[in-house]
Order: C-alpha cells, then structure tokens, then sequence
C-alpha cells in the first residue's frame, strides 16, 4: 500500500454509528447502503468496501433479441 494519507475526521456517535462527512464519501465512491469491512491494524481501523463476489450466469437456450443488448442510457433511463 502506498503512503498514509489524511483525509478527513468522523465522528463516532453514542449508538457506535460513524459519520463520513459528504465530501469524503464523495472523493471515496462510497454511496448509501455500500458495506464496509472493517480490519484491525495497529494503527487502527481500515475500512474498504466489500467487493461483491462475481455471479456465474448460465445463458439459456433462448433466442436473445435486439432488445436485450440495450446500450447504458437506455438501460438506466429508458431513452
């Protein structure tokens, strides 16, 4: 791993929450609902968010259309 680097404090509250200030988790990537795993090092704690393990898919014997290979705007905005 490369150099420490300071980024910003949190604040731990009396229910053990923790609360990344907005611009922290913006320049991290981190969005509402991502989880973290959490290491005990000796300077602390590390948190880095949980990588989703990759899903094997099997394709069906299906014909797929057109329609299944829709590019990124028009899967998420339907346009």
């Amino acid at each position: 791993m490369g150099g420490k680097v300071k980024v910003g404090t949190a604040i731990v509250d009396e229910k053990g929450r923790v609360l990344i200030p907005l611009e922290d988790r913006t320049r991290a990537g981190l969005k509402p609902g991502v989880e973290l795993e959490i290491s005990q090092q000796k300077q602390g704690l590390l948190l880095r968010p949980v990588t989703p393990k990759p899903v094997r898919v099997r394709a069906s014997r299906a014909k797929w259309g057109k329609e299944t290979f829709q590019d990124a705007g028009e899967a998420t905005f339907g346009g």
